[in-house]
């Protein structure tokens, strides 16, 4: 086991990890979806290959983590994340994929505005896997609810502070996320991403992080008094942001909605 792996802990946060939320349910396989599918494939793979499902990743709300992206960060992680592996548990070995995103999509709200004063939209992942003998067990798994915790990596070059509008990706600021100045509470602004890594189930949650901390590319550290700075942080061109263990809720309707049906 490599390093990296081997300290990937149930509860460890791992340098530049934020706890998130996603919802997954399942899709249909029609000719739309296959055509995207077979983009990824060396051969043609036909409906009763595959088992399709989608997730949601993200969203540009302001989240539990006084934390969010916004609609620009949205779209550029829309591509991003096209054609990225999904694999279990973070054990990156080429056996360990499971399944693979082939689409992406923003899905806009039609009257719903968020505390940025953006329409609220998700960033939603289509995921295929085959459906062989070999995952069979894994599909029945996600069916049923107990494979339902999912951890999501990329990696964004800003984390902006609202408050003073400095980078904490390159120099810590004094304020923290979720934390209330001058009537204003603090959030930080995850921007410009620039890569995405994989999508992996994972065994256990982690346990939320006890206290306020930062971690968004330099050594974590304890909130400080509000007249005081934190260590700077300057070797950090970018922020590794590490959804890890999603805490999902699998939505599986017994009388799924079959998107696409009538396309």
């Amino acid at each position: 086991m490599d390093k990296e792996n081997s300290e990937r802990d149930g509860i460890g946060i791992e340098h530049g990890v934020i706890m998130k939320a996603a919802q997954v349910s399942t899709l249909a396989v029609t000719d739309k979806e296959l055509n995207k599918i077979n983009k990824l494939t060396l051969e043609p793979l036909k409906a009763e290959d595959v088992f399709i499902f989608k997730v949601a990743m993200c969203d540009n709300e302001i989240d539990r983590t006084s934390e969010v992206f916004p609609l620009a960060s949205l779209k550029k992680m829309q591509k991003l994340f096209i054609g990225k592996t999904m694999i279990k548990d973070h054990m990156r070995r080429s056996d360990n994929q499971v399944a693979r995103i082939y689409d992406t999509e923003l899905q806009a709200s039609d009257n719903e505005v968020t505390k940025i004063n953006e329409v609220y939209t998700q960033l939603v992942a289509h995921c295929y896997m085959l459906d062989s003998d070999a995952n069979k067990g894994l599909i029945a798994d996600i069916k049923g609810g107990i494979k339902k915790e999912v951890s999501v990596g990329l990696r964004v070059n800003k984390a902006l502070c609202s408050i003073c509008g400095t980078d904490n990706a390159k120099q810590w600021c004094k304020h923290y996320p979720g934390q209330e100045y001058d009537k204003q509470i603090c959030h930080f602004s995850l921007e410009d991403p620039n890569d995405a890594y994989e999508v992996s189930f994972v065994a256990v949650p982690a346990q939320q992080r006890a206290g306020t901390t930062k971690n968004y590319g330099g050594k974590p550290v304890k909130e400080a008094p509000s007249d005081t700075l934190p260590e700077q942080n300057t070797d950090a061109d970018a922020v590794d942001i590490r959804f890890k263990d999603l805490d999902i809720f699998l939505f599986i309707n017994k009388t799924t909605q079959v998107e696409g049906e009538n396309e």
